[in-house]
C-alpha cells in the first residue's frame, strides 16, 4: 500500500525552489445544496491550502507531473509526508532532474498542518458537450500530450517507446514502435507530439535526446539526432494557428527543459543550431525551466520559465534576448499561446491567472482568473478554426473555453475525477481533443487499462 501510494504522489514536489514563510486564510466554500452534491476535486484541496508562496510552490511542484488532492492527498501525519517527500527526492536524484532543492522538514510540517479534504467540491455551471473517451496504449504507459493528423488522435508512450494511432470515427488502435536511441528497456521519453501544416507528426524525446518526424500515411519514420546532451529537448515552438512553427527557411525550433536555449533544427539537412537566452540572476540554469515557446508575426520567438518565473524573448535574426518577471512571484508561467495580433496568452500554473500581454505595445493588458478556484491550467491553445481559447483545467477535471473578445469563460467538465490533462488539440469539424495524461497514468480514475485520448464536442 505503501509503495502504491508513493507511486501516485510520484511528482508531488517537483519542484521547489525554496520555502517562504507567510500566508492567508484559505478558501472557504459556500455550503449550499449544489455544492454538497458535488465530489471533491484537487482544485477544490488546493483552495483549501492557505494562500502564500509556500501553497504556490507545492502547486508548482506537484502539479507538474498530477493533480494533487483526492483521491491520494488527504491530510497525514509528520511522519507520513516525511517518508513520501524523502522518496521523490531519491527519484528526483536517479532521474537526475535537479528539481527538489527545500528542506523536507519544514515542508512536510507545514503539509501535516495545512493539507486537508473540504467535504464537497464546489457546483459550478457546465456547459453542454457530446464526450467520448478512446482507450489507447499499456495502462503502465505514460502518455504526455496528444495530437489529431490524417484521420487519428496520436499518443506516444514515454516509457514503452511505442506510437499510438486511433481512428477518430472507429476507435481502432494501431501501434507502431519509436525507433528511439536507446538501450532496450530505456524510456525514450516521448514528451511533446505535435503537427505541421502538411500534416507530418513531429515528437520530442527528452531522454533520448532526438526529434523523430512521422509520416501518417506512409508511416514512416524519419530520426534526428545531435542535440545538446543532457538539454532535455522538450517543445517545439507554435505559432498563432496551433502548429509547430515553421520559419522562413523551413526551420523547426524546440525548448530544452534543463538549459535556458532554444534550438533550430533544419528538417532537410538535419542541421541543429543553438541559440542562448539568458541566465537567471539566483537560480541554477537546471532548475528554470525553460518550458514552452511561442513564435509571432515578424518570427520572435517567446518563451517562459516555469521556476525562474519569467517570461522573454528571442529574436534568431538580430540575437537580441529579453526577458521580463512574472506580475507575482512564483506564478509559474507554462504552456502559453499567442494570437494574430502577437498577443501572449500566459497561463500561470501556480495562481490559476492568465497574464495577458501585448508584444507589440510592450504592457500586460490583462490578467484573468479562471472561474474554479484552486485549479491550475498546465496549457492554453488557440482554436485555429474560431480563434477562441482552450484552457486545461487541469485540477479541476475541466477543459475551459476562452472568448478572447468579451473575456467569458465556459467550462466543459470531463467524465473523470483525477482526468489531469496538458494539451487541446482541433479537428476542422469542430472537435476538441484532449488526452489524460497524469504520471503516474492509474492517478487518473478510469475503467480502461490503457491510456486515454477525449473527444469533446460542444453541443
Amino acid at each position: 500500500m505503501i509503495r502504491g501510494f508513493a507511486r501516485v504522489m510520484l511528482g508531488l514536489f517537483l519542484p521547489f525552489v525554496f520555502l517562504i514563510s507567510g500566508c492567508s486564510k484559505p478558501f472557504v466554500y459556500p455550503e449550499d445544496e449544489h455544492s454538497q452534491a458535488e465530489p471533491p476535486r484537487s482544485a477544490d484541496w488546493i483552495a483549501m491550502l492557505p494562500e502564500g508562496e509556500i501553497r504556490r510552490q507545492v502547486v508548482l511542484g506537484c502539479t507538474p507531473c498530477h493533480q494533487i488532492g483526492p483521491p491520494v492527498a488527504y491530510r497525514k501525519s509528520v511522519e507520513e509526508w516525511r517518508e513520501v517527500i524523502g522518496r521523490m527526492k531519491k527519484i528526483d536524484d536517479d532521474l537526475d532532474l535537479s528539481l527538489i532543492r527545500l528542506e523536507t522538514e519544514e515542508l512536510a510540517q507545514w503539509l501535516a498542518t495545512n493539507a486537508k479534504l473540504p467535504k464537497h467540491g464546489r457546483y459550478v455551471a457546465t456547459a453542454p458537450a457530446d464526450i467520448k473517451e478512446y482507450p489507447a496504449g499499456a495502462k503502465t504507459g505514460f502518455y504526455h500530450d496528444m495530437a489529431v493528423s490524417a484521420g487519428r488522435a496520436w499518443i506516444a508512450d514515454y516509457f514503452g517507446n511505442k506510437l499510438y494511432g486511433v481512428d477518430v470515427d472507429t476507435g481502432a488502435v494501431e501501434g507502431f514502435d519509436l525507433p528511439v536511441n536507446v538501450a532496450p528497456g530505456k524510456p525514450g521519453g516521448a514528451h511533446q507530439i505535435d503537427t505541421t501544416r502538411d500534416g507530418m507528426i513531429w515528437i520530442t524525446f527528452t531522454k533520448a535526446e532526438q526529434v523523430i518526424r512521422f509520416d501518417p500515411v506512409k508511416k514512416e519514420f524519419k530520426v534526428y539526432s545531435g542535440f545538446e546532451k543532457g538539454g532535455n529537448v522538450q517543445y517545439f515552438v507554435v505559432d498563432a494557428d496551433r502548429y509547430i512553427y515553421e520559419d522562413a527557411e523551413g526551420g523547426i525550433w524546440m525548448t530544452h527543459f534543463s538549459r535556458v536555449m532554444l534550438s533550430r533544427l533544419d528538417p532537410k539537412t538535419g542541421e541543429i543550431k543553438v541559440y542562448r537566452t539568458a541566465q537567471h540572476p539566483y537560480m541554477p540554469e537546471k532548475s528554470v525551466h525553460l518550458y514552452a515557446a511561442v513564435a509571432d508575426s515578424r518570427g520572435r520567438l517567446w518563451f517562459t520559465e516555469t521556476h525562474g518565473n519569467r517570461f522573454g524573448m528571442l529574436d534568431p535574426r538580430t540575437g537580441e534576448v529579453m526577458v521580463k518577471n512574472m506580475p507575482e512571484p512564483w506564478a509559474g508561467p507554462k504552456r502559453l499561446a499567442i494570437d494574430k495580433d502577437d498577443v501572449l496568452w500566459i497561463p500561470e500554473l501556480a495562481t490559476g491567472k492568465i497574464t495577458v500581454y501585448d508584444t507589440r505595445r510592450d504592457k500586460v493588458v490583462d490578467w484573468l482568473t479562471l472561474p474554479i478556484s484552486g485549479d491550475f491550467p498546465y496549457g492554453i491553445r488557440r482554436n485555429r478554426y474560431t480563434g477562441d481559447f482552450w484552457i486545461t483545467g487541469s485540477g479541476s477535471d475541466s477543459l475551459y473555453r476562452l472568448d478572447p473578445k468579451t473575456r467569458k469563460f465556459s467550462i466543459y467538465r470531463l467524465p473523470r475525477r483525477g482526468a489531469y490533462t496538458r494539451t487541446v488539440s482541433f479537428a476542422d469539424n469542430g472537435d476538441i481533443w484532449t488526452n489524460y495524461a497524469s504520471f503516474p497514468n492509474a492517478h487518473t480514475q478510469t475503467p480502461f487499462d490503457s491510456g486515454v485520448v477525449v473527444r469533446l464536442r460542444p453541443q
